[in-house]
């Protein structure tokens, strides 16, 4: 079974820029609090290069990964722009900071690679960690993703890939109730379902589709 350490030494599943999506949270949470810097958690952080563009707009970043080559390349990119945050190696369903606390966390296009519990339960770790008022952006497979049903089902809803980049690593998939349930502690701000419909899949098309697949954005406040 593949480790994400492993992708990442292999150069595989590395994402280069920050999505436009997570510099729009950056300034929502400008707007929302007064105090600077910003606090802010970039969870499940792979590569960094989430953490090096908010670092870059001046506020102190925590990043954590479960990979140790993920927080080297990530250290690696700080470095090179003359910037700096604090990084952990360290499972999604702990915060590795004691007592920290923070205005913002973001987990892109990560949170789901885990069994349905882990991620309850690093939804409970953000959920301690935030500031009242603070706010989580996450998004999370939807059910209607390319890849739902691929590989071997470890519980309802998770299923581990046979082949293509990722295979080995869980991914489990959430429908509108599912979503619900998991936040059900939380105010939900924005709810909404990034679709791409795929009318024809080559061979290998896992392993070649440069589309986003169809996955659920979440933004939501404690």
């Amino acid at each position: 079974m593949a480790t994400w350490n492993e992708l990442f030494e292999r150069g595989e599943s590395i994402a280069r820029f920050p999505e436009r999506e997570v510099q729009e949270f950056v300034s929502l949470l400008e707007r929302r609090f007064t105090e600077r810097p910003l606090r802010i958690w970039d969870l499940c952080c792979g590569a960094g290069r989430h953490t090096v563009a908010m670092a870059a707009r001046g506020h102190e970043i925590c990043a954590s990964d479960i990979a140790a080559h993920g927080i080297t390349l990530t250290e690696a990119q700080l470095s090179e722009f003359g910037l700096s945050a604090r990084t952990a190696v360290a499972d999604m369903t702990e915060c590795p900071w004691p007592g920290a606390t923070f205005h913002g966390v973001v987990s892109w296009d990560s949170l789901h690679h885990n069994t349905l519990e882990n991620i309850l339960t690093a939804l409970h770790a953000v959920h301690k960690r935030l500031d009242v008022g603070g706010l989580l952006m996450v998004t999370l497979k939807s059910t209607r993703a390319d890849s739902f049903g691929m590989g071997t089902e470890i519980e309802p809803g998770t299923f581990v890939q046979d082949s293509g980049r990722e295979a080995g690593v869980p991914h489990h998939y959430f429908d509108e109730s599912g979503i619900r349930a998991a936040l059900d502690r939380w105010t939900l701000l924005a709810l909404v379902e990034l679709r791409s419909d795929y009318v024809e899949r080559c061979p290998g098309f896992l392993d070649v589709n440069p589309f986003r697949y169809t996955a659920w954005g979440v933004l939501a406040e404690k």
